[in-house]
């Protein structure tokens, strides 16, 4: 008895490790070509069991009163099989009260900067391609355009990229259309981490949001109106 009881608790602790060693994988994409924009998320964990993907296809502005008009599609946890078609409606006073929010939140954890730069060390970047078509239907324009692409992109990927680890060679391209008037762009980013970093980061940030009053409730209210947000249908 006390054989297979061992060897029961022997295999939970193998279990265990194995999956706090296995990584957590997490891929943004977006994509502008003319008038068509596409906006992907997807995480995925345990070897692959597990899979969140959040996909926004349609992206239309109606200018700074009337907001944004997003159509977003959402993929099932173990499978990817279509789960949720929705519609949403993001406006001025949304994007205000999410800016509220997050500002209560940095007000309520004790260097939640640090955090992050402490937590972002850990992520592996897997892959960087950023690709973009530009044309203003004349060449110098054009030229100089590209120019001014190349420095934009350089400062904000010079920026980013100091504070994860870049395991592979970037994919960066600002390419000239000097016959015809065009912007298009291709961006995709994947990173991992593996699941004990992120476990550890979490309970550092419950840690220093317990040092400020009120720290703990304000990301519990933070997390279920996201989680209320973006929580796939059943």
């Amino acid at each position: 008895m006390l054989l297979w009881v061992g060897l029961a608790v022997m295999i939970v602790i193998i279990a265990v490790v194995v999956v706090l060693y296995s990584y957590m994988r997490g891929e943004f994409y977006f994509s502008r070509v003319k008038d068509n924009d596409t906006l992907s998320v997807e995480l995925r964990a345990l070897f692959g069991l597990v899979r969140y993907r959040y996909v926004i296809p349609i992206i239309q502005f109606k200018g700074f009163a009337q907001g944004i008009m997003i159509k977003s599609e959402t993929v099932g946890k173990f499978s990817s099989e279509l789960k949720d078609v929705s519609r949403d409606h993001i406006t001025k006073d949304k994007v205000i009260s999410f800016y509220k929010q997050a500002k209560d939140v940095l007000v309520h954890t004790l260097n939640l900067y640090g955090w992050m730069k402490q937590s972002l060390a850990k992520v592996e970047c897997t892959e960087l391609k950023w690709i973009t078509r530009v044309g203003v239907g004349d060449a110098p324009e054009t030229a100089i355009t590209t120019g001014a692409v190349w420095g934009i992109k350089s400062s904000l990927l010079g920026f980013s990229i100091r504070y994860v680890k870049l395991i592979a060679k970037p994919r960066i391209d600002v390419i000239p259309q000097y016959n015809e008037k065009q912007f298009a762009t291709e961006f995709r980013f994947a990173g991992r981490i593996r699941v004990w970093y992120a476990v550890v980061a979490g309970v550092r940030l419950l840690l220093r949001a317990a040092k400020v009053k009120g720290g703990i409730r304000t990301w519990i209210q933070f997390a279920m109106k996201a989680r209320a947000r973006f929580k796939p249908a059943s």
